[in-house]
């Protein structure tokens, strides 16, 4: 969303200045093409208002969707990404390979 000021409202408005169509995994499947997670046409669609933005702090608002952590780890880097996570979500590492004998970590 784009925040413009309207003179004759007397208020600002949210405006969107960009949609992207994602299909459903079953389109994909019955037009036998690749399926694109949400995720992945989010992380395009941001960075690429990340670069067309170069100068100016761009702050993403999403549902608890876009709380995946390879998601924000990508975005988080170019802009601000606002989304809604679960209060006992737990934000480890991704877990590591371990050459050590014995039990694998169940944590990063």
């Amino acid at each position: 969303m784009l925040l413009a000021p309207i003179p004759w409202a007397g208020c600002v408005w949210a405006l969107p200045f960009l949609t992207v169509l994602a299909p459903s995994e079953q389109w994909s499947t019955q037009h036998r093409r690749r399926h694109k997670k949400l995720t992945d046409w989010a992380r395009q669609v941001l960075l690429q208002t990340a670069r067309w933005l170069p100068g100016r702090r761009v702050i993403a608002v999403g549902d608890s969707s876009f709380s995946a952590i390879e998601f924000l780890r990508d975005v988080g880097r170019h802009l601000c990404m606002i989304s809604r996570l679960r209060l006992d979500a737990g934000l480890y590492e991704p877990q590591g390979c371990s050459t050590l004998i014995g039990r694998l970590c169940m944590r990063g």
